[in-house]
């Protein structure tokens, strides 16, 4: 019975050890709306697929850089499921300009229910400077697309503006930046539209933000926003036994323009990670299978967008050369953290696991050490805590330090107290309430 136990137990363990992880980009921004309400959302997709989703800690906490990565754990099926699922829920915004005086005719109120009602999107008004014209905001979702375009198409024919000068805005990341920047022509002759991308050729002139910006035709814009978002970098990492790998894969990743990394972490034992477009995600699932030594029926179908289909004469086996270039641009740079690419590309996303600078040496050590985005959202985080310690030496009050610690209560929290909150925990001086109530609205701006 005892041997049984034993052989029960290494079997789970080895099953838990093969589970891959895949890491996929989503603009930072975005993350909130996935996990949703108390991570309503994001439970409710794992749930469904069988996966583990967590969201970068940091992001959470003021004045520490952003990431875009989300890592996703499972079984390859539930991986691309849950892809899918996350991609579909992505909000999509197209800008439209139009007179100011127009929309004040009707009523922003009227206009905000009617198409709210009537499309399931929602309109934000940004009057310019010259008071003359407005800028609109029509946001709805990538699952319900032809909703969103009709909206559009209602919306300039209500205000009689132009739809030829939609715009679309991309923030996204440097890695992303990085591999659109050799394509950006060849879409711009696909699609019509006109792109323009962050320069980063000059290591010392890294913008603080990546945007692209693109501008044409509602059709136009939606098709280049598709073709760049095939462009993002995609990566699936595994640990696995080492006499299980087979070096003929290494030639196999370079015909099909995968990045093929191969680490030993412990004894034995490989951390494999591929990387490549996501545009290429077929390629990758079939790969993982085989170094997994899963059966040919069960491989991975992904469900991608047509239009990704051009990228393949596009890209052209160009995703390897733009890593080798991208590690010699990084050697001769010395900018600082905030603006070095995500990791994705450079074959490690145990970094954005992380709610410090610590690295992980493998990608179960890096999946177990994440939970479920809305229980991430609410924990106490040491990184965090001293953040909110310097926030408090930088206005006078370092010696309520501990008292924060005791109540754990981090920088994150912290931006969420009220008057009444800083009373409970045994804060009575009115004026230090009141210095940190200050701190408190500038963190939220």
């Amino acid at each position: 019975m005892l041997s049984l136990n034993v052989s029960s137990s290494a079997a789970s363990q080895q099953m838990a050890k093969d589970l891959p992880t895949l890491a996929i980009e989503v603009s930072y921004p975005f993350h909130s709306h996935l996990i949703g309400r108390s991570g309503r959302n994001i439970n409710r997709i794992m749930e469904d697929t069988g996966t583990r989703i967590h969201f970068p800690d940091r992001n959470r906490i003021a004045g520490e850089s952003k990431s875009n990565s989300v890592i996703i754990r499972g079984r390859l099926a539930g991986l691309e499921m849950a892809r899918q699922r996350i991609r579909a829920d992505i909000p999509v915004e197209f800008v439209v300009d139009c007179s100011l005086e127009r929309i004040n005719s009707i009523g922003q109120s009227s206009l905000l229910h009617y198409f709210s009602t009537t499309f399931g999107v929602l309109l934000r008004f940004y009057p310019k400077i010259d008071g003359v014209d407005c800028q609109v905001n029509i946001r709805g979702q990538q699952n319900r697309l032809q909703h969103l375009k009709e909206s559009v198409v209602y919306f300039g024919r209500l205000m009689h503006t132009s739809l030829e000068s939609v715009v679309v805005k991309m923030e996204t990341s440097f890695d992303h930046v990085w591999l659109v920047r050799d394509h950006v022509d060849q879409i711009v002759a696909t699609t019509g539209a006109g792109i323009r991308c962050p320069d980063v050729s000059i290591s010392t002139e890294l913008p603080k933000k990546y945007c692209i910006w693109i501008r044409g035709s509602l059709d136009q814009v939606h098709l280049a926003t598709s073709m760049l978002t095939g462009l993002l970098p995609m990566q699936l990492m595994v640990q696995t036994e080492s006499q299980r790998f087979n070096p003929c894969f290494l030639e196999e990743a370079k015909t099909t323009d995968i990045l093929f990394r191969v680490e030993r972490s412990l004894s034995n034992t490989l951390t494999i990670r591929l990387a490549s477009y996501e545009w290429n995600a077929r390629n990758l699932f079939d790969l993982m299978r085989r170094c997994l030594d899963l059966p040919f029926d069960q491989r991975i179908l992904p469900s991608l967008p047509e239009s990704w289909l051009a990228l393949v004469e596009i890209t052209c086996n160009s995703f390897i050369r733009s890593s080798a270039k991208l590690s010699s641009f990084l050697s001769s740079t010395t900018q600082s953290v905030s603006r070095q690419p995500s990791a994705i590309l450079m074959g490690d996303v145990s970094e954005s696991c992380s709610s410090n600078n610590s690295r992980l040496s493998s990608p179960r050590a890096a999946i177990e050490s994440c939970i479920p985005a809305s229980l991430a959202a609410s924990r106490f985080d040491q990184n965090s805590s001293r953040l909110l310690s310097q926030l408090l030496e930088n206005v006078g009050l370092s010696h309520y330090s501990n008292l924060f610690v005791q109540n754990e209560v981090d920088l994150a929290m912290f931006s969420t107290l009220k008057d009444e909150d800083l009373i409970s925990i045994g804060i009575s001086s009115f004026g230090a309430r009141k210095i940190m109530l200050n701190s408190i609205r500038e963190l939220r701006k």
